[in-house]
């Protein structure tokens, strides 16, 4: 338990405190989807998800910032749930909400992200050697962001290694449904939703393996239907 404390009291600055981690075990089917899609739709309206618990990380972190990786595309401003950062995965419950500012700064929900920091999720594997190595929802492999040069053990984004898996249910992909980066997407509008881009987008892209990167290209046909 104290190691796995360790883990989140890292994290702070970036979401708000967690008092436990709760175990869990991966679910991995396709018509999850239509269960993800059908559980966040309330989340379009931006006030609604701030009152379901979903909150900005505080100025001054990189996860306050829009997130942009230049050709490649951009993920948009994170809204993070803590008291879902343990654990379990539910693709009704996503542990940060994605919104990508339009031209004039207006926030859309675009994607879900889920999110397992890999410290607690090796504590979880010790107990249940029966889960799969890395987290895994709707068919696919969770991708690594691991720790940073410069970044005392911490990831680019100044919080510890943690599996993450986007959906971008809410934003048609031209990349992929779960490709990280969306060509589509834009922090041109990020100064009016009163953010900024970051450089961050570009190293953690620079530490993912081409191969890692098609894996994520591919598509499930009707999910942005």
């Amino acid at each position: 338990m104290t190691r796995t404390k360790t883990y989140f009291a890292a994290a702070t600055i970036a979401v708000v405190a967690l008092t436990s981690i709760a175990m869990g075990t991966a679910i991995a089917r396709p018509s999850d989807l239509v269960a993800a899609k059908a559980a966040t739709g309330r989340f379009h309206s931006l006030s609604v998800a701030k009152a379901s618990g979903y909150g900005q990380p505080p100025a001054g972190v990189p996860l306050h910032e829009c997130i942009s990786n230049g050709a490649a595309g951009a993920m948009g401003f994170h809204f993070i749930k803590g008291s879902l950062l343990d654990t379990t995965l539910d693709p009704t419950k996503p542990e940060a909400l994605v919104y990508a500012p339009d031209k004039n700064g207006k926030l859309k929900l675009a994607a879900l992200e889920f999110v397992v920091f890999q410290g607690a999720w090796a504590d979880a594997r010790v107990n249940d050697p029966s889960l799969p190595v890395m987290p895994e929802l709707f068919g696919q492999m969770f991708m690594p962001v691991n720790a940073a040069a410069g970044h005392g053990g911490n990831t680019v984004f100044d919080i510890p290694p943690f599996y993450m898996l986007h959906v971008w249910l809410w934003n048609s992909n031209p990349s992929g449904l779960f490709n990280p980066w969306n060509p589509s997407v834009s922090c041109a509008g990020a100064t009016a939703s009163a953010g900024s881009t970051t450089a961050a987008g570009a190293a953690v892209n620079a530490t993912l393996a081409a191969a890692d990167v098609a894996r994520y290209a591919c598509r499930i046909r009707g999910a942005n239907a």
